[in-house]
Parts: structure tokens; C-alpha cells; sequence
């Protein structure tokens, strides 16, 4: 008999009854976790989901069972278990547990699942925190729960609740401690992320790393919550993943998609869908790439608009005097675009400036900080390691450009009156302003780490939640055309 058919069969727990031939939603709980996490979806989905949490060893009725977490075994009962189609979600640590998962039902054979849904989890190349805390005491874990992820202070007076919730956690964070990323091919699944905008332990720009463990769609909602929201905000969670890539785009939200057109030949040959100028200006470039990614930036543009609710047609877009874009109603959007990438940010009764650089030097740096940098900037960077300077220049010029396309201001306003000296990345950054220019102190700057590149989203306080898409073949069709897939 061959070993994997004595392996232990992982056991899932159905929160409640569901149609027959619903689709499965496979879930994985946070460490420590068990089906009790996911107890806010057991009337969320309306038979939508047919929900099954996975159990793992050491809660609930596997109390008793030793041994560690194992992706391999979830991902044999999963196959031998699920029906088709099926999605996964996995929380915190179970995002991690999911990916492996799923990469694990593509080594078996298995079709994999319609999505993949992660919440509130670093990307797999990060070291998880809880994977660090291995040497703490009971006390001192318990502290850190509370503090870091938001974990109910109850906890601390609870010996029953302590007794059993410790053990599976520290046997989870065990299974972090030894984890190791190991690179392979990206999943042929689409990633849907979730992160809470007052997480202290994943910050929602960390969880954008995720997009590139993927070759299909990507896409990131930020709720106004922190690490464990499934307790705070599940029934938005399951509403939002019930509802799929819908365009609702809230007045405290910025959506920002971001398209390589590399990877849209289809958008980049649609000419007949330029105004007359923009078909012009095609036709000027001398550059067949130049030109391509010129025409699929402005039907990337056009098509975007569109499923927003604003009709471009093919005529000219409108603009303010200055040249900020306009379009006639309370939607606002930024554009910008660096070589075969393209970003495009829109709210709604709020303006928004954005602006995406490839890391690269400038052409001449002396020029650039002397140009773009106040004076507390350039003796920063001075004192930067040589190899650190282009990126952290990056940084900022970034989020100068984002505040000066939101205001409209563009070149008019010299980039050298305003700075963001001393600011720490990951920060939502504040400028610090020359009094000439004394009305930019109220814009508050948002980094998006992009792997091969940067992009900085600008809005007025308070911060915004964060909505972002990748684009990808299909996706935005022509109109009338049905998408693929």
C-alpha cells in the first residue's frame, strides 16, 4: 500500500447546513485558531459558500492528537474531499497555510481552487512576528496578543480558555519558526487579499507582496479594522467576497490598478477606441513600444472610466485649467505611468494624486537632489550608504510628485519648498512646507511597495482605505466584448 493512503486524514467542521452542490469554502484559522474563529460566517454566505473550517490538531476534537501543522495533509483531504468549483480563505497564519496548500494541490495533480482569499497575512517571504516569539512566556505571549494583533484582553484572566488555546499556539508558531519560503512558479490562481488599516503587526501596503505570487488577477481590500477582523467586520469580509470585483467605490476609499501593458497586446491595439488628439500623438511616436504603451495607457484610462460610471466615449477627456484631469462628476482620478507600467488611482468627493517610479538612478543624481530635495533632504541623503540612495530618492520624489498631480499644481510649484525629511518608510507621510506653499501641509502621502517599482498615493487627512487590482488580459474588456474567463 502506498504511504499516503495511511497518512491521517485532516477533518473539516461545517458551520452550518448548505445546499447540496453549493461551492466549498475551505477556511484556515488564525494560530492558535479553531472553527470558533470563523463563527461570524455561519449565516454570512446565504448559500452562497457551503463554509468548512479546517480542523487542526490540537483544538477542538483533535485535543489529543500530536503532531504539527501540516499543509500537505490539508492539501490530500481537500482533494479527496472537495467537489469542484471551491475557494480557499486562510487568516493570519492560515494565509501562509493556504499558499503552501494550494501550491501542494498543484504538485498533486488537483485542479486548484476558484481563489485564494488571505487575510491580515505577510506575504510568504516574510518572517511571520508570532514565529519570533517562540521564547516568551505564557504571560509575556499573552501581552503580545493583546497589544501587537488585538487579541481580547479576557484572555489574561481565562486559566480554561489559556490551558487550551496555548498549547495549539505555540505548536502553530513552532510550525512558523521552521517555515522557509522556497521559490517556485507563481499560482495560476487568483489572490484576493484582505488587511485591516489599523493592523499593528501587517501593514495593508505589506500585503500588495502578495500580488506576485500570482499570474492571475490580484486584488487587495483594507477594511477599518485591525489584525483579527473576522470578530469585528466577518460579515463585510463575506460580503465582499460574495460580491467578487465589483466597482462601489466608497468616499473614505482610493481603488488603484495597476496594469504592466506588457501583458495587454489586446488594449495596446485598440486604437479605434483613442479620441482624434490621442490617435494623433500615437502616430508621432518613433518607438513601436513607446507608442504601443501610449495607446494602451489611454484605453486602459477610457475602459476604467467606463466601468465607474463615466461615459468617455472617444472624444477628448476633459481637464481643469492647468491640466488636472476633470470628469464632470464626484469621481477624481490619477494617472501615471513609468515605461511598461501604468497606475491609475480614482476616489470619489475627495481628490487623489499618484505617481509610480521603476527603481532605477536618475540619469543625474547631483542634478536630481539639487533640483528636487529641500535642504534637509539632501543632507539626509548625503549621510544614506551609496546604495541606499536611489531607492530612498525614489521615495521621495514619489511622494512629491503625488501631492503636486493632486493639487494640480504639476511644475508650477518648485518640488524643493516642500520636503519629507525624516520620515520613516511604511509611514503615512506628512510634508513639511515652506510658508509660500503653506497649504500643501494638509496632504498626507501613502507608499505602495511594487516589487520592480514604487508608487505613492497622495490624499487630504485622513487617511484613505485602499482598493488595488492588478490588471490583467481580459479584465477590462472592450465594450460589448464579454471579458475572458
Amino acid at each position: 500500500m502506498r504511504e499516503e493512503h495511511v497518512l491521517p486524514e485532516t477533518p473539516f467542521a461545517s458551520l452550518r447546513r448548505y445546499p447540496t452542490g453549493a461551492p466549498l469554502l475551505f477556511c484556515l484559522p488564525y494560530a492558535g485558531g479553531d472553527v470558533s474563529a470563523f463563527w461570524a460566517w455561519r449565516h454570512a454566505f446565504d448559500g452562497v459558500f457551503d463554509v468548512r473550517v479546517v480542523m487542526l490538531p490540537g483544538r477542538e476534537g483533535r485535543v489529543a492528537e500530536p503532531g504539527a501543522l501540516s499543509p500537505e495533509l490539508i492539501a490530500r483531504s481537500i482533494a479527496a474531499h472537495h467537489r469542484t468549483p471551491y475557494s480557499i480563505y486562510g487568516h493570519s497564519m492560515g494565509g501562509r497555510v493556504a499558499f503552501e496548500v494550494v501550491r501542494e494541490l498543484r504538485r498533486l495533480g488537483v485542479r486548484g481552487p476558484e481563489c485564494l482569499y488571505v487575510g491580515a497575512a505577510h506575504p510568504p517571504e516574510r518572517q511571520e512576528t508570532l514565529g519570533r516569539w517562540t521564547g516568551l512566556s505564557d504571560e509575556d505571549l499573552i501581552e503580545e496578543l493583546i497589544h501587537r494583533l488585538g487579541a481580547p484582553p479576557e484572555l489574561r484572566t481565562q486559566p480554561e480558555v489559556k490551558a487550551l488555546f496555548i498549547p495549539a499556539l505555540r505548536t502553530d508558531m513552532e510550525w512558523l519558526r521552521r517555515y522557509r519560503f522556497t521559490r517556485q512558479e507563481p499560482l495560476d490562481v487568483p489572490i484576493v487579499a484582505f488587511a485591516g488599516a489599523h493592523d499593528r503587526e501587517v501593514a495593508h501596503p505589506t500585503m500588495l507582496g502578495w500580488a506576485r505570487h500570482t499570474s492571475s488577477t490580484f486584488r487587495l481590500h483594507t477594511l477599518d479594522a485591525a489584525h483579527l477582523f473576522l470578530a469585528t467586520h466577518g460579515d463585510q469580509v463575506a460580503r465582499t467576497i460574495a460580491a467578487g470585483p465589483q466597482q462601489r467605490l466608497t468616499p473614505d476609499e482610493v481603488h488603484v490598478w495597476l496594469a504592466d501593458l506588457e501583458e495587454l497586446p489586446e488594449m495596446c491595439a485598440a486604437v479605434d477606441e483613442l479620441s482624434p488628439r490621442e490617435a494623433a500623438r500615437a502616430a508621432r511616436f518613433g518607438q513601436e513600444d513607446h507608442r504601443r504603451w501610449f495607446v494602451g495607457r489611454s484605453v486602459l484610462l477610457r475602459r476604467l472610466l467606463r466601468e465607474y460610471g463615466v461615459e468617455p466615449g472617444v472624444g477628448e477627456l476633459r481637464t481643469r485649467p492647468g491640466g488636472k484631469p476633470y470628469t464632470g462628476t464626484e469621481l477624481t482620478y490619477s494617472l501615471s505611468q513609468s515605461g511598461r507600467f501604468v497606475l491609475v488611482a480614482l476616489a470619489t468627493g475627495r481628490e487623489v494624486g499618484a505617481d509610480l517610479e521603476r527603481f532605477r538612478p536618475p540619469a543625474d543624481e547631483q542634478a536630481f537632489f539639487e533640483g528636487a530635495l529641500d535642504e534637509r533632504e539632501r543632507d539626509e541623503f548625503a549621510a544614506l550608504p551609496e546604495e541606499l540612495r536611489s531607492h530612498s530618492a525614489l521615495r521621495t520624489w514619489t511622494a512629491k510628485k503625488a501631492v503636486l498631480k493632486a493639487t494640480g499644481d504639476g511644475p508650477r510649484v518648485d518640488p524643493a519648498l516642500f520636503g519629507f525629511a525624516g520620515q520613516r518608510p511604511g509611514a503615512t507621510w506628512v510634508p513639511d512646507v515652506a510658508p509660500e506653499v503653506a497649504r500643501l501641509a494638509e496632504w498626507r502621502v501613502t507608499h505602495l511597495p511594487l516589487g520592480r517599482a514604487i508608487a505613492a498615493i497622495a490624499v487630504r487627512a485622513p487617511r484613505f482605505l485602499l482598493r488595488f487590482e492588478t490588471v490583467r488580459q481580459g479584465r477590462l474588456a472592450r465594450q460589448g466584448v464579454e471579458a475572458a474567463g
